[in-house]
């Protein structure tokens, strides 16, 4: 254009500056993108507790091998006498000390040879008053596999937490400590009966684990008491709320809210009393939040070190040196930082050193920290190095809080497996908020992974509201049993009918305690190592040893190094037998003989002879049939598993009761009972297949005679289970249908008075009163009904306390009417759906 000035063409020497200039800021941009991507990649996403998460909920799993055994638990709690024990008495006032739970003491204070039992209970709520708080409870085992209560023990209302047995004044007997609240007891033992020693003081404070060791080895038990928090009672704080992975968190049951409490060592003076030295001795570990402590020789030098799980601060581990404990968390690699609570110690892999296992928060992963002592020798620095992850521990804990856990070789194969028992810290939804359950852990070990075989245990299938945990031999037959105790709804004793290996049991004996014997034994090509140690949670698991030979017949040998530093070795002892070993004795002799050779067992009880090829087979075609019908929610394709697993095992109880509830589902009714008569026929004591065949029988009778049949089933399911309430109140209903409204009312108080939360039984006594006439009692039934509520029931696949996934749904005669009910006051309204049940089946 003309005027314009004409532009000059740039330089060479331009048009390469601006190139470069271009270059270098398309290169920065990009370089830009490229790291913040890979932050974004990397960084964890907001993870809220339940959700399905891609990364955090997939679990490290390589599928259970199909020779993993066939686990077999039954739960024995009602018939061995425990089942009155509570271990909380009313409603949580969601304040801290409420909630850390309970344990459990396994030890023969009798001296008849056989495992006692303490049960330590929460007490109540800090709003109660002492006298209103349930007791702790100490329990003689009667040799039959039954319990009795011992009514001479004092009477001991507390607010508690852990209990260990000891022989603190050295005179034989296992003497017993009990921690809580603002409570830390002894209890003397006299060949049998307890008394509360007055000479030691009970202190004020927050008291959780407490573990018996002579550190010093002057040949006496001292005393670890570890501090919680400094805790200050404020109910009134729970509406001061917090957010932790998504959830509302009381500031009362925010243990960061309160400072830590200092630990207690008391070193026993020789005569049973003690001075206390913990903060003379290093080791009262006062920033820590202190729930565990931890005696084991994991150096292996004959003196006890000492590890302390901590809650949201370094855990601790003090290396004994001749008695003088020096802290060596960081240089051993174990100042763990995360939530720990429980903590069990035992050479898993066999490898020639005891590793160390912790349990923690959710979110947090479980730790298992394998000792390097052997690998790296044991003249350089002891190390640790946390396998979790790499072994199957970690992602799968992601979603539980761990409380107690043990070693335990549960099987008999030889190898130590991993009980864990899970309990949220979290409240569920509704007026009375409760804390969530969970699912334990039962991790089987092949020598190189750990597989959780809870989902293949019916009583292991529950959630619960979970803390301590325990093993004991309680009845003697030379498998492992499991205790699991908690604050909802109280203990579960599991005993142990798997299918065993070969088994030894060694009772140590010495003219002292045994607590530190580090027993070594050789059978074939493996070393087993067993110590006489262990807290899990708040807790205390038998003393006596239990070693699992796999196909070995006998020990080889084996070493006794006794807590004085003194070696006792033997030769030769047969398999199958409980053996007493005595420090400085004659040869060990047996008490019992050897069990029966392996085979499969059913449900019944009655082995079927099986080659283990189709052992295995039966267990792969089992497995897959659990997941399909549990995890992918494949009725169809669970049910043709289940068939072809019952080809090789035609009377396998979980096979024969899983595919009659697929069935059901299926609407194919006429085959699931004929798989449930065929249960009944082979183990004439299975509960559950008298009361589902009872269930479903009444529910599709179409005659007097078909109800009469039903109801047959269902007294057989009483008479099998007495205390279990699910058969007397499909009965209530039966009668309840059938007009007989006394019977049906009786059944109904009997089981309201068992479980006052039964809301159901509430409702329909409610129904039963109306009838009746009676409307004010009727509306009083139905007001304490709608107080307690259903059940909370989390949402969710994977969520804590999961229970989307339950393996069937059962439905009753007069279920659904309850399950509508929408906490109407009218009583019109509230028994409409009930009066159209009672008139079909009246018109039948």
């Amino acid at each position: 254009m003309a005027g314009d000035t004409p532009k000059r063409p740039l330089g060479r020497r331009r048009r390469n500056l601006h190139r470069a200039v271009l270059a270098a800021v398309v290169v920065l941009v990009a370089g830009t993108f490229v790291v913040w991507y890979a932050v974004q990649a990397s960084r964890p996403d907001t993870y809220k507790t339940g959700e399905d998460h891609s990364d955090i909920t997939r679990r490290l799993s390589r599928g259970v091998p199909a020779e993993a055994p066939d686990p077999q638990f039954v739960d024995v709690t009602d018939s061995a006498g425990l089942g009155g024990f509570r271990a909380f008495a009313g409603e949580r006032s969601s304040q801290l000390p409420e909630d850390m739970g309970v344990g459990a003491a396994w030890g023969d204070y009798d001296g008849d040879g056989d495992d006692d039992l303490f049960l330590v209970s929460g007490g109540g709520p800090l709003t109660a008053p002492d006298d209103a708080l349930a007791r702790s409870e100490l329990y003689t085992n009667l040799g039959d596999g039954t319990f009795s209560r011992d009514d001479s023990f004092p009477e001991t209302r507390i607010r508690g937490m852990g209990a260990a047995w000891g022989d603190y004044d050295g005179d034989g007997d296992p003497d017993l400590v009990v921690s809580g609240y603002d409570a830390l007891l002894l209890f003397l033992n006299d060949n049998g009966r307890m008394t509360l020693d007055e000479r030691f003081v009970s202190r004020q404070g927050y008291w959780s684990g407490v573990s018996w060791s002579d550190f010093d080895r002057d040949g006496d038990l001292d005393l670890y008491v570890c501090g919680y928090v400094q805790y200050i009672p404020d109910v009134e704080g729970r509406e001061r709320l917090s957010s932790q992975y998504g959830r509302k968190i009381p500031y009362t049951l925010n243990p960061s809210s309160y400072k830590p409490s200092p630990n207690l060592l008391f070193v026993n003076r020789g005569d049973g009393t003690f001075s206390e030295e913990a903060v003379a001795r290093g080791v009262d570990n006062p920033a820590g939040r202190s729930l565990g402590g931890l005696w084991h020789d994991f150096n292996e030098d004959g003196w006890p070190d000492l590890y302390i799980a901590n809650d949201i601060s370094d855990n601790a581990l003090y290396l004994n040196h001749d008695g003088q404990l020096k802290d060596s968390s960081h240089a051993a690699w174990v100042a763990d930082y995360r939530g720990a609570m429980g903590l069990a110690a035992g050479d898993w892999n066999r490898d020639g050193d005891d590793d160390l296992f912790v349990t923690h928060w959710v979110a947090q992963e479980n730790a298992l920290y394998d000792s390097r002592r052997v690998d790296d020798g044991p003249e350089q620095p002891l190390h640790f190095v946390d396998r979790g992850a790499e072994l199957g521990l970690g992602q799968i804990a992601l979603r539980s809080v761990g409380w107690g856990s043990e070693f335990a070789d549960f099987d008999s194969d030889g190898w130590l497996d991993l009980l864990v028992a899970n309990g949220s810290t979290f409240e569920g939804e509704g007026e009375v908020p409760r804390l969530v359950p969970e699912l334990p852990f039962l991790l089987w070990n092949d020598g190189k992974f750990f597989h959780d075989l809870a989902p293949f245990v019916e009583t292991l299938s529950e959630p619960r509201v979970s803390r301590g945990l325990t093993v004991s031999d309680y009845d003697q037959d030379g498998d492992l049993d499991l205790l699991i105790v908690g604050l909802d709804p109280g203990p579960l004793l599991l005993r142990n009918d798997t299918v065993q290996g070969n088994w030894i049991q060694l009772r140590l004996r010495r003219n002292g305690h045994i607590e530190g014997s580090l027993v070594i034994a050789d059978a074939g090509d493996a070393v087993h190592r067993r110590t006489v140690s262990g807290v899990s949670y708040l807790s205390q698991s038998s003393r006596r040893v239990h070693i699992g030979l796999g196909e070995a017949d006998r020990l080889d040998s084996i070493e006794v190094r006794w807590p004085d530093g003194a070696v006792d070795t033997w030769s030769d002892l047969e398999a199958g037998r409980i053996w007493d070993v005595e420090q400085g004795g004659a040869a060990p002799s047996a008490s019992r003989t050897s069990r029966a050779p392996l085979k499969v067992r059913s449900e019944t009880g009655h082995p079927s002879e099986l080659s283990r090829e189709e052992f295995a087979e039966f267990w792969r075609r089992q497995r897959a049939a659990v997941r399909a019908m549990k995890v992918d929610m494949d009725r169809p394709k669970a049910i043709e598993l289940f068939r072809s697993a019952l080809e090789l095992n035609p009377t396998h109880g979980d096979s024969l009761y899983f595919v009659a509830n697929c069935l059901v589902d299926e609407g194919k009714l006429d085959e699931a009972m004929e798989h449930l008569s065929t249960l009944m026929k082979a183990d004439p004591s299975s509960h559950r297949a008298f009361k589902r065949w009872g269930t479903l029988a009444a529910m599709n009778a179409d005659s007097a005679d078909e109800m009469d049949r039903a109801q047959d089933a269902l007294e057989r399911a009483v008479e099998i289970n007495p205390e279990a309430t699910g058969a007397r109140m499909v009965l209530a209903e039966t009668s309840i249908v059938r007009g007989d409204l006394e019977a049906g009312g009786q059944r109904l108080r009997w089981i309201q008075s068992t479980n006052p939360d039964a809301a159901d039984a509430l409702f329909l006594l409610g129904y039963v009163t109306w009838k009746k006439g009676d409307t004010a009692g009727a509306q009083e039934l139905l007001r304490q009904a709608a107080k307690v509520g259903e059940e909370w029931l989390p949402e969710g696949a994977a969520a804590e306390g999961d229970t989307k996934t339950k393996m069937h749904r059962e439905n009753t005669l007069l279920g659904s009417a309850y399950a509508v009910w929408n906490r109407t006051p009218d009583l019109d309204a509230a028994f409409a759906p009930v009066e159209k049940t009672v008139r079909r089946y009246q018109n039948m």
